[in-house]
Order: C-alpha cells, then sequence, then structure tokens
C-alpha cells in the first residue's frame, strides 16, 4: 500500500512506497537542501531588519537626546545653547543678531573694567569695540557650558588665534536670562578673566597678613 505525504508550498501531492518511507531519512531529503537555504535566508533578512531597526533606533535617541540638551520644551532654546549661539554670532561679527541676544535693561560687568555697563546701547557698544579689535583670526573657543535652571548659565572659555591659544585669554561668563517673548535674552552677566600677573603663593603671605590685625585677642594668649 502506497502513502501519500503532503508537504506545504511545494508540489501538492507525492506518493511514497512503504520501502521507500522506511528507507528515507531526513539527511536524505530531497526538500532539505531547499528548505535549509530558505530558513538561512529568513534569518539573514530578520537579522538585517534586526539590525537595521537598532541602528534606527540608536540614531532616533541621539536625536532625542541631543535636541534634550538643547532645547526646553517650554521655553525653546536652553541658556547654555543660547549662550553658545550667543558666542558664535560675536565669532562671526554679526552684530544685528547679537543685539536680539541683549535685553533693553542689562547688566553686564566685566572685571576688567571700572565700571559695568548698564543698557542695551552701553553694552552693544561694548560688543562692536571688542568684534572690531578681534579682527578676523581671534575667536572665543568654549570649553564647557552649563546650566543651573531654565534662566541661568555659565561658560569658561579662551581666546584662540588661528586656531593657536593666545596666553592669558582664559575666562569664565554667567549669565542670568529672562524671557522676551518666545525666546531668551540675556538681562544679566559677569565676566572674569585671567589675571596676566601671576604672583603665585606670595598672595596666600598677603592674606594672612592682612588677617593678622582682626584675629581676637584671645588667639594670642
Amino acid at each position: 500500500m502506497a502513502a501519500t505525504v503532503n508537504f506545504y508550498g511545494q508540489l501538492p501531492r507525492q506518493t511514497i512506497s512503504p520501502e521507500g518511507v522506511a528507507g528515507l531519512t531526513f539527511g536524505s531529503s530531497p526538500f532539505k537542501g531547499s528548505s535549509q537555504s530558505m530558513q538561512n535566508k529568513m534569518k539573514i533578512t530578520c537579522l538585517r531588519k534586526r539590525a537595521s531597526n537598532k541602528s534606527f533606533n540608536k540614531r532616533w535617541a541621539n536625536m532625542v537626546v541631543s535636541a534634550g540638551d538643547d532645547f526646553d520644551f517650554k521655553l525653546g532654546p536652553s541658556p547654555s545653547h543660547m549662550i553658545k549661539q550667543f558666542y558664535t554670532c560675536i565669532n562671526e561679527k554679526k552684530l544685528k543678531e547679537l543685539d536680539g541676544y541683549i535685553s533693553d535693561d542689562c547688566f553686564f560687568e566685566d572685571s576688567s573694567f571700572l565700571q559695568p555697563m548698564q543698557g542695551k546701547k552701553e553694552v552693544m557698544h561694548f560688543f562692536g569695540q571688542l568684534t572690531a579689535g578681534m579682527g578676523q583670526n581671534v575667536k572665543f573657543i568654549l570649553e564647557h557650558a552649563c546650566e543651573d535652571d531654565e534662566f541661568t548659565a555659565g561658560v569658561n572659555w579662551h581666546l584662540e588665534w588661528k586656531t593657536i591659544q593666545i596666553p592669558f585669554t582664559k575666562g569664565c561668563s554667567f549669565y542670568e536670562c529672562s524671557q522676551k517673548e518666545d525666546r531668551l535674552v540675556i538681562k544679566k552677566a559677569l565676566v572674569v578673566i585671567e589675571s596676566p600677573i601671576k604672583p603665585g603663593g606670595i598672595v596666600l603671605v598677603i592674606d594672612q597678613i592682612n588677617m593678622i590685625p582682626t584675629l581676637p585677642k584671645s588667639f594670642w594668649s
């Protein structure tokens, strides 16, 4: 008596004798080669899809994280990102765009000057002179930028001339911002610049001498 075996996806019917069935093993199946090849192709396709999805998900996650670093979904650009754009305008001498980052009542204190600058007019006059004095080859290079909340940011920087760091030009700047319509503007700034004079340990000795008259009498008893 002959047995009928149906293979899905292959020829609809095949008749195999009992003797043939008894001697037939999986290793000698005429369909092994084609099914194994199909399985391998399916595995490769799945792996490619998984790798592609993984790569896409990784790129998407990086985009979201990067956007989250520089964007506040309530206020727009974060303070640190806004300050980076602010320094880009300085480097590229874009005074009209720079004007948009300064509030009308801005208070700008630079440790190199005896008096702070008050109001947009004075501050923009300062930046006009600064950018003109920098020329085309001097640039601000931001080393780190951080923020405390949605309105404050700080950066440390140095100046470079044609990618060469200029001595004694390190500095730190701290900014307090306010919101004007849909953007942040600088309301208050404090700039501290590296001193070209390096007194070293003598400063500690002077400080100790200055402290002596203020010590209580009980200290000497």
